[in-house]
């Protein structure tokens, strides 16, 4: 359909390609009516260009009528600047429905045509869809408050985070003055008796034998909670370190019996880690490994394997072993396979080791059945320094 006459067909002439364009755009005469209405809005708009070519865009779109857009509109026609109908304050100003009842966001601009030969002004709007982006811009706004929000729940649960661990030091503090107090209280009454019975030909009863190394596992379980206390708080200081060095160490520092054996792997590595926490880690194991043994002349072999994100440590032994229905408690706290006084066990170390790992954030499995042995392995992820 042409709809040019005259001097429209300047517009024709033109501005015919702003049909091909991915905006909306039309064209006005200064008495309102549509000359030019691209394929873009008459999509947009649902309004074909036969049903609105040649008549007034007013019948079509009456708030155009208010003052706030006719005059800036007439202004236009007078040769006036551009004028630009924001997103925020206007973005309905040529309604285009969409799916979900609504209407699409625009920013419009209207710039005046000048047809110098004819001595005619025509007002050019085009039409720039915002819909997805100011979506996308609130589904961004959404997203920042909920992290803020979780910002705000991380911090809260920082501080009371940081509340349990001072809470902790207290009970630490409370466990090593308060309760050791009266335990000492109870060795030295044991040692006025066993002072009392000296010469008077009365011997120690079983009874009084079982009194005092019940006494000493107490004080030993009371101790194991304070090494507890301490691996469970405070930050993991990370450095490199040398595996090899490290177990050397360890074992200069243990007691071990003179047929003993102990044998490195050759490949150990050298990562970055927290070195005390990581020697508490092999300690635990290599000295549980003794002191459970049924023989003066066990073997303890480390060894390290290691894979694309994490080292793979194992500690095995030719001891007594451990019966499948010890496994899934052994790494509790105060948990031991015999309540046998005379190794004063707290139950505490393979606790300390665990959560030592679960820090690290790796894993511990143990492998183990009576009469042979006991495998434990451990991950530690790699880390840069």
């Amino acid at each position: 359909m042409n709809q040019f006459k005259g001097s429209d067909s300047f517009i024709c002439q033109n501005f015919s390609f702003l049909d091909f364009v991915p905006i909306g755009a039309f064209i006005l005469r200064n008495d309102y009516s549509v000359i030019f209405w691209n394929s873009c809005v008459a999509r947009w708009a649902g309004i074909p260009k036969e049903s609105i070519l040649g008549t007034s865009i007013l019948d079509h779109f009456p708030n155009l009528k208010k003052h706030q857009y006719s005059n800036r509109i007439n202004a236009i026609f007078d040769g006036g600047p551009p004028a630009i109908f924001s997103s925020k304050l206007h973005k309905h100003l040529i309604s285009c429905p969409i799916v979900d009842g609504g209407f699409q966001t625009h920013q419009t601009i209207v710039t005046a045509i000048q047809d110098k030969e004819n001595d005619v002004t025509y007002a050019l709007f085009t039409l720039q869809d915002l819909t997805d982006a100011n979506k996308q811009i609130s589904k961004f706004k959404s997203i920042k408050a909920k992290l803020a929000a979780k910002e705000r729940e991380l911090e809260n649960t920082l501080q009371e985070v940081n509340k349990a661990n001072e809470e902790l030091e207290r009970f630490a503090y409370v466990v090593s003055h308060d309760l050791k107090a009266p335990l000492r209280g109870i060795h030295n009454l044991i040692k006025w008796i066993e002072d009392d019975l000296k010469g008077t030909g009365v011997g120690k009863s079983k009874n009084f034998e079982l009194l005092q190394a019940q006494g000493e596992r107490m004080t030993s379980m009371i101790d194991g909670i304070l090494n507890y206390s301490k691996v469970t708080s405070g930050p993991l200081k990370m450095e490199k370190v040398d595996v090899q060095e490290l177990l050397n160490e360890i074992v200069d520092e243990i007691a071990i019996p003179e047929d003993f054996v102990i044998k490195f792997s050759t490949q150990l590595p050298v990562l970055i880690s927290h070195r005390i926490k990581l020697k508490q880690v092999f300690s635990n194991l290599i000295s549980n490994a003794v002191k459970y043994h049924n023989r003066s002349n066990g073997l303890i072999e480390i060894s390290a394997n290691e894979k694309d994100e994490e080292f793979e440590f194992t500690v095995r032994d030719d001891g007594p072993g451990i019966a499948p229905r010890y496994h899934k408690h052994i790494f509790e706290i105060f948990q031991t396979i015999e309540a046998d006084s005379k190794l004063k066990s707290s139950g505490v170390g393979l606790a300390i080791v665990a959560k030592i790992i679960n820090d690290f954030k790796g894993t511990i499995d143990l492998d183990s059945d009576v009469g042979k042995g006991a495998v434990f392995k451990f991950s530690h992820p790699k880390l840069k320094n």
